[in-house]
Order: structure tokens, then C-alpha cells, then sequence
């Protein structure tokens, strides 16, 4: 009996082996539910977010806020609630965001099953930014899952640091006291996520939607606050001088740039052709100021020197300027994206043989994303 018992299950286990590949192929499908359980809905109590980098560190409680340890570059003074960061202004760089919630479920205490927050880029922005494939919507940025702090007086330092820089946004109801208080006995706690914003990201403020999901499955009514990622028009060139030559009087000289980025710096022309490049976190144009390399003015007082300069290699974005003059080129750097510099003087007065010397001065200005999208090279642009 045994033994017929055993030829007889052998049999059924060859059977499946050989049916398993149709089974395969008639495409089984798998769903699941999450249940809900019973009990209340976790709440958020409160949420906020800083800064950390190299140049801010996060004081204790009892220290002033000040400058170097402002945790919001964009606000060092605290005079706006919420936070306000300003971005690296350095090519290909980032900036660490950290993003805290204290969280509390009256079967759970603090210590729930999840805690995240979903971030938002800001409305209006260009694409990529805003073209987001994620059922969150064309503008979801990424979720950040947080990791449990706890409730110690570490944690509490940190909450009531954030309270003292007005960073703190609360829910509905709840203050300091409340949150301290509960942290302090034990049915309240801190949790973080981090994350990195990069340099070129586009300004405005970002929304933050923040949720936290207890062990029976239920989750916490949104606690949402905003961050403003301040608006920084930023360039920067490639050279260190420009060496204009040998000119002849009354004739425009071209000193032209070029798309590529130069390292090390040099004078341009020579070996460096002019490139500006977008180091901001909006669309930028290019500001230039010369002065009149000592030539000075005639008996009419008009300029004994004009200059004129584009940015790219169409004409119509020329601008003609005199001396001492800001001007601001027509067309504009979308995010992180370079250009090449043409610049040109002509010297209507000077003396044969002289060599004359003098300043340039290159910044940037605003650019809003409700103009018309700059053109972007894929050759030479991020």
C-alpha cells in the first residue's frame, strides 16, 4: 500500500512538471488587498524642513539662531515662516534637504508603520520639471520614506531648534507644547528622510505633502507645507581677461567665443574662447558692464570707445553699449545650459602704439518661466 501510494503521488508530481509550462503560458494574474484595520488614523503633528551642508550646522535649542547656523540660507533672519533655501550657484552641485515630521497614533504611539512625504515641483515650471509620467501628477518630483528618530531629548532639541527658526508647520490644533509634551511622554516621535535638490532645479516653492501609514493599514490626513527654492540668476565665463589686440580706429573688432567650457581659465582669446554658462536655478540673461579703458571722452563729450556683444551667433541679439553702461543681452541661458560670448569694441579716438586697460563685468538677471522657452543644444548643454 505504501508503495502504491508513492508511485501514485510521483505520478501527479510528473504530471505538473509537464503541465507547468502551459500554465505558464495562459498568463495566471495575481492581485492583493491591503486591508484596513481597525483603530484610529495616525495623525502628522507637525513637519518642517532645513538645510545641511558644509557651511550650517544645527545649534541647540538654547543657541541664537544666527547666520552661520541659520539652517535656511534663503532667510538667515527668520523673517518669513517656512524655509527658504538658496541654491549652491555652483555648476553640477547639490544641496542636502532634510525633511522631518512628528508623527503620533493613539495604538501606536509614534512608532508607526511608515512615514513619508511626496515633494512637488513648483507650478508653472519648464519641462522636464513638469512633465512628470507619475500618477502624482506632471509636476511629482520623489517620495522620500523617513526613518524613526525617536522621542529622547536629542529629538526634542531638534523640534524645538526648528520651532526657534520659524520652520515649523503645524496641523490643525496642535503647538509646541502639544508636540513637546507628547514627545516627552512617549506617544509621540520624530521621524526624517533626506534628500538632495539639485543646483539647476527650477525656482519656486515646492510642495511637500506629508502622510504616515500605522500597522492596520491606516493612514494619516495630509500634512501639507511648501518650501521656497529662491530665485538666483547666476553665470559664469570661461577666461580670466579679454585681450581685444591690435584695432584700428573706427572699425569694430570681434573678439568671438566659442560653446566649449574651458579648464584651467585663461585670457580670451587666446587659449580660451568666451563661454558663459546658467549656474542659477532660473533662466538667465547675461549683464555686461566695460569701462572706457582710459580713453575717455572727446571736446563733445561722446565716448572715445563703444563696445557691442551677443550671445550666440545671430545678429539680432546684439546689443551696442558705451561705457559704464549695464546692458543686458536680449535672449537668455535656459537651466544649465552655455553659450558662446561675442565681444567687441571699436576705439573711435586713441594715440598710435598705445595700449590701453580697463574692467568687464559679467552678471546675471531674471529670466520668468512664463516667456518663451530658450532654445536648448543637446551638443553642448546639460
Amino acid at each position: 500500500m505504501k508503495k502504491t501510494l508513492f508511485t501514485a503521488l510521483a505520478l501527479v508530481m510528473a504530471l505538473s512538471s509537464i503541465a507547468q509550462p502551459v500554465l505558464a503560458a495562459t498568463g495566471p494574474t495575481t492581485s492583493v488587498t491591503v486591508a484596513t484595520g481597525g483603530g484610529n488614523n495616525p495623525i502628522v503633528k507637525c513637519k518642517f524642513e532645513w538645510e545641511l551642508d558644509n557651511n550650517i550646522t544645527v545649534p541647540p535649542s538654547t543657541t541664537p539662531i544666527t547666520a552661520a547656523n541659520a539652517l535656511e540660507s534663503g532667510d538667515k533672519s527668520h523673517s518669513i515662516p517656512g524655509s527658504q533655501f538658496n541654491p549652491p550657484m555652483i555648476k553640477s552641485s547639490v544641496k542636502m534637504l532634510q525633511y522631518f515630521a512628528v508623527v503620533t497614533d493613539e495604538e501606536e504611539g509614534g512608532n508607526v508603520s511608515q512615514v513619508f512625504v511626496d515633494v512637488y515641483h513648483p507650478a508653472g515650471v519648464p519641462a522636464p520639471y513638469s512633465t512628470s509620467e507619475d500618477p502624482r501628477g506632471p509636476l511629482f518630483k520623489y517620495e522620500i520614506p523617513f526613518n524613526i528618530i525617536g522621542h529622547d531629548a536629542a529629538a526634542r532639541e531638534k523640534v524645538n531648534t526648528a520651532y526657534n527658526a520659524g520652520l515649523i508647520k503645524f496641523g490643525p490644533a496642535y503647538n509646541i507644547t502639544d508636540v513637546i509634551f507628547e514627545m516627552t511622554k512617549g506617544t509621540a516621535d520624530l521621524w526624517y528622510g533626506e534628500k538632495v535638490i539639485d543646483y539647476e532645479q527650477p525656482a519656486g516653492n515646492y510642495t511637500v505633502n506629508c502622510y504616515a501609514i500605522d500597522h492596520n493599514s491606516n493612514i494619516s490626513p495630509l500634512l501639507q507645507n511648501t518650501f521656497l527654492y529662491v530665485p538666483l540668476a547666476g553665470v559664469e565665463v570661461d577666461f580670466t581677461a579679454i585681450n581685444y589686440g591690435s584695432v584700428n580706429l573706427g572699425v569694430h573688432k570681434m573678439i568671438a567665443g566659442d560653446t566649449d567650457w574651458d579648464e584651467p581659465y585663461a585670457p580670451a582669446p587666446s587659449p580660451n574662447l568666451a563661454t558663459v554658462r546658467n549656474i542659477g536655478n532660473t533662466w538667465a540673461h547675461v549683464k555686461i558692464t566695460e569701462s572706457d579703458l582710459g580713453l575717455g571722452k572727446d571736446g563733445l563729450n561722446r565716448w572715445n570707445v563703444q563696445f557691442d556683444a551677443r550671445m550666440g551667433s545671430n545678429d539680432q541679439n546684439k546689443v551696442f553699449f558705451d561705457p559704464f553702461v549695464e546692458t543686458t543681452l536680449p535672449n537668455y541661458l535656459a537651466l544649465s545650459s552655455q553659450d558662446e560670448l561675442d565681444l567687441s569694441i571699436m576705439v573711435i579716438k586713441g594715440f598710435s602704439g598705445s595700449t590701453y586697460s580697463g574692467t568687464i563685468t559679467i552678471g546675471a538677471s531674471i529670466e520668468p518661466f512664463t516667456s518663451p522657452a530658450p532654445i536648448i543644444n543637446p551638443d553642448f548643454d546639460d
